[in-house]
């Protein structure tokens, strides 16, 4: 592109060049061309200057030999006196000199003598002109050129020349005069061609005009030049503003001799300089013509020069195109001669091929050399290039791998065609290859993903079973703690019955946190979120744990995190605690000692774990320790995944740690597992703390809220389920209606509205569930109290129910406290 720019430039300023050398052989061949107009005209002007001053000259000398010999003849003694034969004596000698109109002598009175011809006028005394004036009193004056009169004798303008007659005693004794009329003198220079535009104009020497060939209308009234008289004696040839016409007029101004005369010669400079004019013009033009030649043949040269760049422009641009798509698809190319064995790979097969750039592949040895193909490969690439040379397949199609300069290895897929001779023999190759890595990785990943799917799949559809089974166990367990409740109340403090209903009931809370694992592991829905006191949680887990554990285990705490809070759901914070609790207690067999610590950590900076980062801030660390003999790496690399455990059949799920990950993880934890000295294994769970929150004032053993007569309905499709909510509501002061499905609750309802003061029913119901019913009853009676029971209700779920007008959610197994205050908080507004 550079030297495109600098050829262009190039090319114009030769063509500038070219330009400026016919403006300046025009103007140099114009200058030496007004030089030599100049010159010439200041020669022919100089030269009939002199000329015709010399010849006016001459015409004054004659008439002054004339007056000399006049006088000389008139003075002698010899000379006749009487006028007649002094006239005669005249009229011979004027004729010999034709410019002199009249010669006449004068007396020294002034007074006319005698002429040398008569005029027709008497004699006049010319005492009063200035000739004969200067004469009388200037003995030496000589010759004497009046300025131009009018004659006193003809009445024409005429020019005076006269001579002193001097007497015997040399006194003044008159003139002798000799008269050339001006229209004598413009008679004689009209012969002569001037010019156009030129002039003669004759002056004495004060400026005074006196003959001007052509005349002049426009100088009428003017008969004096000094400007012509001051240019006498300087330069031949001067310039000056002609007042007739105001032009710029060439003069050259001469002397007339000795004579006080002066001859100027004028032309009109513009006329003078007509035929350098004319040339200019002729130069001009041609030189235009010329200038636009070279700047057509600039322009055409530059337009070819631009077709040839739009031209390579879009050769280029379709080559850049080729390579942006050849670069796109990322391809290499080569072509293999196979006669002499000449290869052409392209920079990007060498790339792909692991090639050096250094490196110059220009035989097929070469490539041998210098592309390292896998030797699990090596061969299958061999076979198939012969099997597309023999003609067995209709191309090259084929995958294979190569090492690149930083060692690892990349896939490459090949395609190449044969081209055949008229013989039909093989002679070239060409084959292009694209680098496949990545599309390899992201099938095996792929691959991975779809197996991790299956798997995710499985633990759905297991998630799913367990959560059914959690279900319906749920409703089992409910019954049984029901009904186990009401017998813990009505049994004796301290009697056998009393000790046998508490353990059924201790036993109902494990089987409880047991069922909310599953259920936890089977729900999708996301849990509660509020600020939670978790020293209280891990308080409440120890207090759990301790009586149910053998006199050969012992609990240690450190709990010192006061009032911090953390974000979550209790129960599943519950769950955390517990599993790992239980978790050491089983990880050491038959006696320990399970040391449990909560503290406030601040981190000045992120911190890795083994599951999980932690980013800078306060958190609490949950730390559970166990005296076990410790965790195997085999074990600490699966130990958190659902259901993996190393416990025997029938001794554990393998869900405790993997639903402790869950929750850690989606409350923004991480977990950390360690080997203790001397042995043993430390689980640290750290929560980040969103702030400060009070320990909730323990329960109070007061009544239950107690009914006044409502009457309440209940749906519930497992009849144990219904049978204790009867006689719990009985119990609670209310007058419970129960009815097993949905359908049947309903038709009551809409039979009597206004008989049911509250409803509850489970969510579970075949047919409508429980959900539906509310929508369907709330529908017939705005404002109806209804309450929701289910043992696997998500968040999500549960606010969308209570968005729809349900008072209260009631989780199972039921207790009786949770069902008489939440009925007795749905039935205050009423």
């Amino acid at each position: 592109m550079h030297r495109r720019d600098a050829l262009r430039l190039r090319t114009i300023v030769l063509g500038a060049a070219l330009i400026l050398a016919f403006v300046g052989s025009a103007t140099y061949d114009g200058w030496r061309l007004h030089q030599q107009i100049t010159a010439a005209n200041e020669r022919e002007l100089g030269n009939l200057a002199k000329a015709l001053g010399a010849e006016a000259a001459r015409s004054l000398e004659a008439v002054d030999v004339l007056l000399r010999e006049t006088a000389d003849w008139y003075e002698g003694a010899d000379a006749p006196r009487r006028p007649a034969a002094i006239a005669n004596g005249l009229a011979t000698r004027a004729a010999g000199v034709a410019q002199v109109s009249v010669l006449s002598i004068v007396g020294a009175d002034g007074q006319q003598l005698a002429r040398s011809r008569e005029t027709g006028e008497p004699m006049a005394n010319v005492a009063d002109r200035p000739y004969f004036q200067r004469q009388r009193e200037q003995a030496q004056e000589g010759l004497f050129i009046n300025e131009p009169i009018v004659t006193r004798t003809e009445r024409i303008p005429a020019l005076v020349l006269s001579r002193r007659l001097d007497g015997p005693d040399g006194g003044f004794d008159g003139v002798v005069t000799a008269i050339v009329t001006l229209q004598q003198l413009q008679t004689a220079y009209t012969a002569l061609d001037l010019g156009e535009r030129s002039s003669l104009v004759l002056t004495l020497a004060d400026g005074t005009l006196v003959a001007r060939q052509p005349p002049a209308a426009a100088l009428e009234g003017r008969v004096k030049y000094p400007e012509l008289v001051a240019l006498k004696g300087g330069e031949l040839i001067d310039r000056s503003t002609s007042p007739v016409d105001g032009r710029t007029k060439l003069v050259a101004s001469v002397g007339v001799g000795q004579q006080p005369l002066v001859l100027a010669i004028t032309r009109d400079e513009e006329q003078a300089l007509l035929p350098w004019v004319d040339e200019m013009r002729s130069a001009v033009v041609r030189t235009v013509l010329l200038s636009l030649l070279v700047l057509a043949t600039i322009a055409g040269l530059l337009r070819q020069m631009r077709r040839l760049e739009r031209g390579e422009a879009a050769l280029r641009a379709s080559e850049e195109r080729y390579a942006m798509v050849m670069e796109a698809a990322s391809e290499g190319h080569i072509e293999w001669h196979l006669a002499d064995g000449a290869v052409f790979p392209s920079e990007r097969w060498a790339a792909l091929h692991g090639v050096d750039p250094s490196v110059r592949l220009a035989h097929a040895d070469a490539l041998v050399r210098h592309v390292a193909v896998h030797p699990e490969d090596a061969e299958a690439v061999r076979q198939g290039i012969r099997d597309h040379l023999e003609g067995r397949t209709p191309a090259i199609e084929m995958d294979y791998r190569v090492q690149a300069q930083d060692g690892s290895w990349r896939w490459i897929h090949a395609r190449g065609r044969r081209v055949l001779d008229g013989a039909g023999q093989p002679v070239r190759v060409f084959s292009s290859a694209i680098d496949i890595s990545e599309r390899r990785r992201a099938a095996e990943e792929r691959t991975r993903l779809d197996a991790r799917l299956q798997q995710t799949q499985k633990l759905e559809a297991l998630g799913t079973l367990a959560g059914g089974i959690a279900h319906d166990f749920n409703n089992i367990l409910g019954a049984i703690l029901g009904f186990g409740e009401m017998a813990q109340q009505r049994a004796e403090a301290g009697s056998a019955i009393r000790r046998h209903v508490d353990q059924v009931m201790q036993s109902g809370a494990r089987a409880r946190l047991l069922v909310r694992r599953i259920l936890d592991f089977s729900r999708n829905g996301v849990a509660e979120r509020v600020p939670v006191n978790l020293q209280c949680v891990v308080e409440e887990v120890v207090a759990m744990l301790s009586p149910s554990l053998p006199a050969t285990f012992h609990v240690q705490t450190q709990l010192t995190s006061g009032s911090s809070a953390v974000i979550g759901d209790p129960t599943q914070l519950y769950q955390v605690a517990m599993n790992l609790c239980t978790n050491a207690v089983q990880a050491m067999g038959d006696a320990g000692t399970v040391e449990l610590s909560l503290t406030r950590v601040e981190l000045a900076e992120g911190r890795a774990l083994l599951h999980g980062q932690l980013q800078p801030g306060p958190h609490l660390c949950l730390a559970v320790g166990d005296t076990g003999p410790g965790i195997a790496p085999e074990v600490l690399a699966r130990m958190f995944d659902p259901f993996f455990t190393t416990k025997k059949v029938g001794e554990g799920t393998g869900l405790g740690l993997s639903v402790v990950h869950g929750i850690v993880s989606d409350l923004g934890g991480a977990i950390d597992v360690c080997g203790r000295a001397p042995h043993g294994t430390l689980v640290s769970v750290w929560l980040p703390v969103c702030g400060e929150t009070e320990a909730p004032m323990p329960a109070g053993q007061a009544d239950w809220p107690a009914g006044a007569g409502q009457t309440i309905m209940v749906v519930d499709d497992e009849r144990a389920l219904l049978e204790l909510a009867e006689e719990l509501l009985a119990g609670l002061g209310y007058e419970p209606v129960g009815y097993p499905t949905a359908e049947a609750a309903l038709a009551a309802f809409e039979a009597a509205p206004q008989r049911f003061d509250a409803v509850v029913t489970d969510l579970a119901l075949p047919g409508l569930q429980g959900d539906a019913l509310a929508e369907r009853l709330l529908a017939l009676r705005p404002g109806l109290p209804v309450l929701l029971v289910s043992g696997n209700l998500g968040a999500a779920t549960e606010q969308q129910a209570l968005a729809g007008g349900v008072r209260a959610v009631l989780h199972k197994p039921l207790a009786g406290r949770d069902l008489a205050e939440g009925l007795a908080r749905a039935l205050e507004g009423r």
